[in-house]
């Protein structure tokens, strides 16, 4: 009697580094999915379970309650805001490296997906303040961040911590009136028609001050 074939067997044991990452890809995708067209409350850990094809015990191990997963939604979609910004400029002076990466960084900020997150957000602050918190802080020292980069520019001449303060001032001036806008319901095409003026005014006010040499 002939052996009968080998049967493939599932693999046991813990999972690839590889096959995780594709499983929190996928449960990410679908809760991004979920949080906007639905809204936050409306959602629940189950839908999220279904449309990522992800068992629930494999979901509730990665995020413990909806708040978790909120909370991962906001921190990746702040990351791949910050990977969808184009470099300043290498040449040119501290002024215009700014104007450009201010005019790149309030196009990130108003793409439709990252102004709805930032509106279940802040429509969720009251119930859930540290999630509130993430996003603003994660937002606003990544901005931060880049922005004291184009302020030392590509020669390195001082120290990106010793330019914080002054790229904080920038973001509190150029950016943030617009992304306030933004995420209480003012039309982002609106908003996008102002962000050169409100650019070069942080730029002018940063200048006339001496914060900013020319």
């Amino acid at each position: 009697m002939a052996d009968a074939p080998p049967t493939d067997r599932p693999r046991r044991g813990r999972p690839r580094a590889e096959d995780r990452g594709l499983v929190d890809e996928r449960v990410l995708d679908a809760a991004t999915a979920l949080f906007l067209e639905q809204g936050f409350g409306r959602t629940t850990l189950d839908q999220v379970s279904e449309r990522s094809r992800t068992g629930k015990s494999t979901l509730y191990g990665r995020y413990a309650n909806k708040e978790a997963l909120f909370a991962a939604v906001v921190t990746r979609s702040i990351d791949a805001m910050f990977d969808d910004l184009k470099a300043a400029p290498s040449d040119g002076d501290v002024q215009s490296r700014l104007r450009h990466l201010g005019r790149e960084l309030a196009r990130v900020m108003l793409d439709a997906r990252c102004v709805a997150l930032m509106r279940i957000t802040a429509a969720e602050a009251g119930n859930f303040p540290a999630l509130a918190t993430l996003g603003y802080q994660k937002s606003f020292d990544g901005t931060a961040r880049f922005v004291a980069e184009a302020i030392v520019g590509p020669d390195g001449s001082g120290s990106v911590e010793s330019a914080l303060p002054i790229a904080c001032r920038f973001v509190e001036l150029a950016l943030q009136p617009i992304s306030f806008q933004a995420t209480f319901g003012v039309d982002p095409e609106l908003l996008k028609e102002h962000v050169g003026r409100h650019v070069d005014d942080a730029i002018v006010l940063l200048t006339t001050t001496g914060l900013l040499k020319s």
